[in-house]
């Protein structure tokens, strides 16, 4: 089972990816990362027979590099824009949002208002969103309840 995630912070993306291989404990899973919105992207579009996308909302918009090590400014919304991508391209990947942030845009948008549009926009293919708190597991139940409805295990 090929998983690709698209997440910029380290803890996070260790975190979620030793959560996902012990949920698909009697699956091969072969993981495919993207740190940014544009190598996320990239591999979407690259990679074959990808059963799953875990994605951040917030992320740069390039990997860092020796000359930027911040991949560019911040992309609030970069999630979103992910998700348009899959739309345009006819892709209905499922989907999982994971996040660490409640509001966007300063404050102007709620994660639930935000799921709210995500699921009237892409709701073929985005299945919700989980709050990630790397103080306690509790988004193991989110993302457990995400992947019941698309997978069994």
């Amino acid at each position: 089972m090929k998983i690709l995630i698209v997440e910029d912070q380290e803890e996070k993306l260790d975190s979620i990816m030793k959560f996902l291989q012990s949920h698909f404990c009697n699956h091969d899973v072969e993981f495919k990362v993207g740190r940014s919105l544009r190598s996320g992207l990239a591999l979407l579009v690259q990679e074959q027979g990808v059963a799953l996308i875990i994605l951040d909302m917030s992320m740069p918009n390039y990997d860092p590099s020796d000359s930027d090590p911040n991949g560019g400014a911040p992309e609030g919304f970069a999630g979103m824009r992910f998700l348009e991508h899959m739309e345009l391209r006819g892709l209905s990947i499922p989907t999982i949002l994971i996040t660490q942030y409640s509001t966007f845009a300063d404050g102007q948008y709620s994660i639930e208002e935000l799921d709210e549009k995500l699921s009237s926009s892409y709701g073929d293919f985005y299945k919700g969103f989980v709050h990630y708190s790397s103080a306690s597991t509790d988004w193991h139940k989110g993302v457990t309840e995400y992947l019941r409805g698309v997978f069994s295990c």
